[in-house]
């Protein structure tokens, strides 16, 4: 999706998390002005009976860590 947004000089709706040590310095995240009560809901997708790895759970981790979620 950043590789489109750079080639078509767009942008997108997005959590606003973005690493400049994984991405570059080229994207910036500006707030989405909006005088209504919404809210963007971030989360993740399993497959049934399916154990994450442990990479998955620390990354999880770190998203409640950085979003302020017990």
């Amino acid at each position: 999706m950043l590789n489109l947004m750079i080639g078509l000089n767009g942008y997108t709706l997005c959590s606003g998390i973005i690493c400049e040590e994984l991405n570059g310095s080229d994207y910036i995240a500006v707030p989405f002005e909006d005088e209504s009560d919404e809210v963007m809901e971030i989360g993740y997708i399993t497959l049934k009976n399916v154990i994450l790895s442990k990479m998955a759970e620390i990354y999880i981790r770190e998203i409640k860590t950085y979003l302020h979620i017990d």
